[in-house]
Formats: structure tokens, C-alpha cells, sequence
């Protein structure tokens, strides 16, 4: 019996699930992250082949397990590509495994592996499309250069907006006595040496929890922000719509989203009218089972036994 196994390696944890040919449920688990980022090869290595033998029949031979695992960070670096691959060759051994990025995985599974676009907004932003077989990507070129409507984007949006009302610029609204009570400022230019000092890419992105509490109070300038990050995140959207003359189905990804109709409702105001807005159907890890079942088809398999896609 043929057994296949998902894997969505992402930066807080590793989900695994394993499915059989006739689609029933093997086994699943979650364990800490293998970002390469965050732990070193053999540990990563380590917390793999434990998934796999936690979420494995041990009945299953290994020519008969294909294996799918999308990870953070592997994408057009050749570097980190060929760490990751190694990684995945010491862990997996004689199975039939696929490598793929931890987006496209989302993308299979929000879809249930059909065509449209996925629009992914965490700490930063991208967007993927699924056309047939092929992959496409808008956006996607990190903090310093883009990541519009991410939650790094609009913590760093929230910090200009208190900036603005200090300085009489824009009028004072909640948001700013908020960051005041926040940081414990006496004195608001007191906030440069915090933010230059403590405050990374992650923190600043976490500051976005603000914003929220901010729009559920109604606060008219973060609810401008969620307005502001709903059209840069349709503008990426609506780039990859053209791939579709009849439209698509879009559906999201990453913590953003958890702002639901605020960022929700003005993203609809400016999205394409053949675009269809849905909620994911699945999980990023079930995704990865598709794709590990997709590409067990005859014709997909390299001649070391390693999937080489399809």
C-alpha cells in the first residue's frame, strides 16, 4: 500500500500527516521547527525522522512512501536550496520525497490544489498562482524593498501614524495615547531609541496586535491602515489575476488575516470583479499531502527515486 506524507516546516513548528492510498488517515504530529534558521542540519535532521516515524505505519516499505515537505526559506537561493535538500536526503533515506516552499503548499491546500491565487500576509507579503502546473509569484521582496500590507508593513505604519499625531500632523486619535501607554514614553521622541535600539523586523511585525485592538475601537487612523494594506495587498493580487481572463478563485494565509473584516471587507472593494474571495479549504500540511500524492503519478520520479516534480 502506497502511503503519503505531508510535511509544512514552518518557522514556529513542523506539522506532519500521513495518509494512505485509500485516503484514510495514518497518522499525524507536530513538532518544533526545522527553519534552518532557528536550528542547526543535525537537529533538523533529527526532529524529521522523528515525524516520520511518529506518523508512519511500520508496516509501510519505503518504496511505497512518497513524501511532500514545504519549508520556509527555500525558494531561487541555490545555497540554502541545496541545505535544505541535503536535509531532507539524510532524513528521508530511500523514500520518495519532494521539496517545495512553504507558499506553495498553502497555496494546494487553501485551494484544495486547483487553479487561483493565494495571497499570503504574515510577516511579510507575497502572493502565488497556481495556473496547470505552473507556479507564479507577485511581491515577495522582503521589509526593505516591499512587503506592503504585511504585519511588519503595518507596524512600521502604526509607529509612522504616532510619529504624525506627535507632531500635530495628523490629529490625535487613541492610537497615539495607545503607543504612549505601550512604551512606557514620559516623552514621545523617547520612542527613537526604543524602536533603533530593540526593536527587529519580528517586533516591529508584532506591534500589528495594536493595530487590531486599535480597529476593534473603532480608532480612525488604524482603521486607515487596514484600508491602506487592503489595496497594496490587491494591487499584488490583481497582478497575478491576469493569468486568469475568466477569473479565479483567492484565497489567504499568515497572521494578518486574523484582522479579519478589516482587512477582509476593504480588500473586496478593490479586488478584480472575477476574482472569487474564499476561506482556505485546507491546511498548508494537507496541501503538501496533495502534492505528495500528485506527484506519485507514473512519469514523476527522478532515477535515484527522488520526486522531481510533475
Amino acid at each position: 500500500m502506497n502511503y503519503f506524507i505531508g510535511i509544512d516546516g514552518g518557522g514556529t513548528k513542523t506539522d506532519f500527516l500521513c495518509i494512505d492510498e485509500n485516503g484514510v488517515a495514518a497518522g499525524k504530529t507536530t513538532l518544533s521547527t526545522v527553519h534552518i534558521m532557528q536550528v542547526d542540519d543535525d537537529e533538523a535532521v533529527r526532529i524529521l525522522k522523528q515525524g516520520i516515524e511518529e506518523t508512519l505505519p511500520e508496516t509501510a516499505a519505503k518504496k511505497d512512501v512518497f513524501i511532500c515537505a514545504g519549508f520556509g526559506g527555500y525558494g531561487k537561493n541555490a545555497e540554502i536550496r541545496q541545505r535544505i535538500e541535503t536535509i531532507c536526503s539524510n532524513s528521508f533515506g530511500n523514500m520518495n520525497f519532494s521539496v517545495k516552499n512553504d507558499g506553495e503548499i498553502a497555496l494546494y491546500g487553501a485551494l484544495n490544489g486547483e487553479d487561483g491565487i493565494l495571497i499570503i500576509a504574515g510577516t511579510g507579503t507575497i502572493g502565488l498562482a497556481k495556473v496547470k502546473d505552473e507556479m507564479k509569484r507577485c511581491g515577495g521582496w522582503g521589509y526593505l524593498l516591499g512587503d506592503e500590507g504585511s504585519a511588519y508593513w503595518i507596524g512600521k505604519k502604526l509607529l509612522g501614524e504616532f510619529c504624525r499625531q506627535s507632531d500635530g500632523r495628523s490629529q490625535k486619535t487613541k492610537l497615539f495615547y495607545t503607543l504612549l501607554e505601550h512604551f512606557g514614553l514620559e516623552d514621545s521622541y523617547n520612542l527613537i531609541p526604543i524602536i533603533t535600539q530593540t526593536h527587529d523586523r519580528t517586533s516591529v511585525a508584532s506591534l500589528a496586535k495594536l493595530a487590531f485592538a486599535l480597529a476593534e475601537e473603532k480608532d480612525s487612523a488604524a482603521l486607515e491602515i487596514y484600508e491602506e494594506a487592503a489595496k497594496q495587498l490587491a494591487d499584488i493580487v490583481n497582478a497575478l489575476s491576469k493569468n486568469y481572463p475568466d477569473g479565479c478563485k483567492l484565497s489567504y494565509a499568515g497572521g494578518v488575516w486574523r484582522a479579519g473584516e478589516y482587512i477582509i471587507a476593504p480588500l473586496k472593494k478593490y479586488l478584480d470583479e472575477k476574482i472569487q474571495l474564499i476561506a482556505p479549504e485546507h491546511t498548508p500540511v494537507y496541501g503538501a499531502y496533495l502534492l505528495a500524492r500528485k506527484m506519485s503519478k507514473k512519469g514523476c520520479l527522478g532515477t535515484d527515486g527522488r520526486i522531481l516534480g510533475c
